[in-house]
């Protein structure tokens, strides 16, 4: 054993030593806000299981000073046996010392409630239970607080969409929102639901999109089991937390006896949480609390038992600094697309909290735009050989532009501590009002977002297609475009299109309007043609531009570093639909391929605005398409401004 550590030591130092330096730049703009962070925690089990957690264990967990983790949320198991109840209330009233976030989930009902008549595997609750199971998850949160521990939500079924091998439950969206919308109001707690093992929207939209069940919903649950790395904004729309309530990453010690290694598994680990944050969702806990592969080694594969792991200290990093925050707008400009990061801003508003991950051996000076002057703050690294090390940072004078270095292999939280505001920040046009706009995200990947068409050689695609070919892609949520429609000319002219769908048409009042929106060549850089058409298919106008760089990975790993920004202005004197249309030009051989996104139309109010309509009768708007003042799609009128077919009403 000794020879294998020195020998890795020998490795890492010439790892080190080959290190090259490098630069990179990360601009911050907190005006522009994503979501609330909640908290950062993890799962523990019954007793019964070999990775129960003592008062000793709880303490460091979530313990707030030196040498513990900070977690704030505690997740645990709900028997199916009311014996079992008991096992869980010892650490649920550790967690609660430190104030921590406290909810439980049940693996599957008592046999006799289900299809099957199983303990064990499979099977559905039969609808005749229904009431049954909602007074079973309410006994268990009154049980609990006769305990003196009061839960603070509980879950319906712990991955209803997958039959395991151990306790499950099977569950469609459908019977999930039936439950909730029937059964809800007995549960005296917040609900969390529906815990899918792969965020699948299938189980979730369904709950979403009814509006009885939907008011039973507190947090939108799932797990990262094949992600495929969608934000869902859908449930933002609906005013619900995203949380990932599991995930456990690489158990693959236990098949070849392989130890847990720092370079590869520890940013793993470190990168899934930041893309959960990047994908707007509030919280992240992981499976097994006590586990090799968890924050508290168990004293297998590499670990010691009762020792915090490297994995620990990782997610110290954001449970401490992050948890209470909520996440702001920021870039990376990083050459070789290694760094990973994200950004926040504290809830008085006084601080910036930067995590930056360094999963290569190259050393970084990293230079951090702020949306404020400061003189001080904090470094926390965690690496091989530091566990969340905290540096104080102190600037010769004040600067909205500190310089930090981002060591080889490390994970790195830089808090910025505001001393004076800037006053040289872009401006934002207040006259321009934004009646459509369109990133993608509200869809995730692989299909044809709502309004939208697509042709290819293929023929006309719309809503509710999914192939290989025309379709939306997934990339970094780092880059300039986290999602993207890909679309292609071949034997036939291809382009992409909205307005031209009867249910989503585009009106346009008269007056001077701007379309932005970015290009990517796809293994190419051919000519992008974006055209402002009427619905019978006149041109209005029209703007031929070359993509600045391609790329020709798809996939949540590959990150679009740069994107062609084009703006094309154009006046509309006649009140009617207009379509939005983008081609390519012909290829000479093959296919000629390239991705749209950032997709924004505005109008420039020039006059002084007049009043906006208020609305009392809500079901005598019958347009689809509506958009908040933002830009963003909405599914329903909300209160405030809407802005519907180009117009803008107030809903009270």
């Amino acid at each position: 054993m000794k020879k294998i550590l020195l020998f890795v030591a020998a490795i890492m130092t010439c790892l080190a030593g080959a290190a090259a330096n490098k630069n990179a730049s990360i601009t911050v703009d907190s005006r522009v806000k994503y979501q609330h962070v909640t908290g950062f925690g993890g799962f523990s089990p019954s007793p019964t299981w070999q990775y129960w957690l003592n008062d000793s264990d709880m303490d460091k967990l979530f313990g707030k000073g030196d040498n513990q983790l900070g977690l704030n949320i505690l997740r645990l198991y709900i028997a199916n046996n009311k014996n079992g109840w008991g096992s869980s209330v010892a650490n649920a009233k550790r967690a609660k010392k430190y104030g921590a976030f406290v909810f439980a989930s049940p693996w599957s009902p008592p046999a006799a409630w289900k299809t099957n008549k199983s303990d064990s595997n499979g099977g559905s609750l039969l609808e005749s239970r229904y009431a049954d199971w909602a007074n079973y998850l309410n006994d268990y949160y009154k049980y609990m607080k006769q305990q003196g521990v009061t839960i603070d939500a509980v879950s319906i079924q712990n991955e209803p969409d997958w039959n395991a091998e151990y306790q499950s439950c099977i569950w469609t969206g459908q019977q999930m929102a039936k439950f909730l919308r029937e059964q809800g109001a007995k549960i005296e707690c917040k609900i969390i639901a529906p815990e899918a093992i792969h965020f699948t929207k299938g189980v979730h939209e369904p709950i979403l999109n009814d509006d009885e069940a939907c008011k039973y919903l507190d947090i939108l649950g799932g797990h990262f089991y094949g992600w495929d790395g969608s934000s869902y904004p859908l449930a933002a729309q609906k005013g619900k937390e995203v949380w990932m309530t599991e995930f456990l990453i690489n158990e693959r010690q236990q098949n070849n006896g392989q130890n847990i290694n720092w370079n590869d598994d520890g940013f793993l680990f470190a990168r899934s949480i930041n893309d959960a944050m990047l994908a707007n969702m509030s919280a992240w806990v992981h499976y097994s609390l006590k586990r090799y592969y968890g924050v508290y080694g168990d004293g297998q594969f590499g670990t010691t038992n009762n020792v915090i792991t490297k994995r620990g200290y990782i997610l110290s990093h954001y449970a401490k600094y992050v948890s209470g925050t909520t996440r702001v707008r920021h870039s990376v400009d990083d050459a070789s697309g290694k760094l990973t990061s994200s950004a926040y801003i504290t809830a008085s508003g006084d601080s910036v909290v930067v995590m930056v991950i360094n999963p290569s051996a190259d050393n970084y000076s990293t230079t951090i735009s702020l949306p404020f002057y400061t003189s001080v703050g904090k470094q926390i690294v965690t690496s091989a050989s530091l566990n969340a090390k905290k540096t104080d940072m102190t600037q010769e004078a004040e600067t909205y532009q500190p310089e930090v270095t981002v060591a080889p292999y490390s994970v790195n939280t830089y808090i910025f501590v505001k001393s004076a505001p800037r006053t040289d920040l872009p401006e934002i046009d207040e006259s321009a009002v934004s009646i459509f706009a369109d990133n993608f995200d509200l869809y995730g990947a692989s299909c044809i977002p709502s309004g939208w068409r697509a042709k290819s050689e293929e023929g006309v695609r719309s809503a509710g297609n999914y192939s290989l070919g025309p379709r939306i892609m997934g990339f970094s949520a780092e880059g300039a475009m986290q999602y993207a429609f890909y679309f292609r000319t071949g034997t036939a002219v291809g382009y992409v299109s909205y307005g031209e769908e009867s249910a989503h048409r585009l009106y346009l009042e008269p007056g001077n309007y701007t379309l932005s929106y970015s290009t990517v060549g796809w293994k190419a850089k051919p000519n992008v043609i974006a055209y402002i058409n009427t619905a019978s298919g006149a041109k209005v106008t029209q703007l031929i531009s070359t993509p600045k760089t391609s790329v020709s990975a798809n996939g949540s790993s590959a990150r679009i570093t740069e994107t062609t920004d084009k703006e094309l202005d154009f006046t509309i004197t006649t009140a009617g639909n207009y379509v939005l249309k983008w081609t390519i030009a012909a290829a000479s051989n093959g296919l000629n391929e390239a991705l749209l996104g950032n997709v924004k139309l505005v109008r420039h109010d020039d006059e002084e605005e007049t009043a906006i309509p208020l609305i009392t009768n809500e079901s005598s708007i019958t347009s689809p398409v509506i958009y908040n003042i933002h830009g963003q799609r909405l599914t329903h009128l909300q209160r405030g401004v809407n802005i519907v077919d180009g117009k803008k009403i107030m809903v009270k």
